[in-house]
């Protein structure tokens, strides 16, 4: 996830904005199937954070961010969720 001679922070900052842009296009979008693909994007987005800690830092990050958008199609709750769900699995002690 970082890259060579780049604060980490700085990475994972372009990381989440990049995530952000992608739920955002998704919502945007107004698919039923956006759930589907936004599942594969955090998935993909967590799994770019070395080490279980990382990995619960990036999705409250990402539920911070998003927690603030507005609400502008009925994908939006669900992706919340989505990343809610994200949450819970990376907090579980089997995690």
């Amino acid at each position: 996830m970082v890259a060579p001679g780049r604060p980490p922070h700085i990475d994972a900052m372009a990381a989440l904005d990049i995530i952000l842009q992608t739920l955002d296009g998704l919502i945007a979008a107004d698919d039923p199937v956006g759930v589907e693909n936004a599942d594969r994007a955090v998935w993909d987005y967590l799994s770019a954070f070395d080490g279980l800690s990382a990995q619960q830092r990036a999705a409250d990050d990402l539920a911070q961010a998003i927690e603030s958008w507005p609400v502008r199609s009925s994908l939006t709750p669900a992706i919340r969720d989505l990343v809610a769900r994200h949450r819970a699995r990376l907090a579980e002690p089997s995690a």
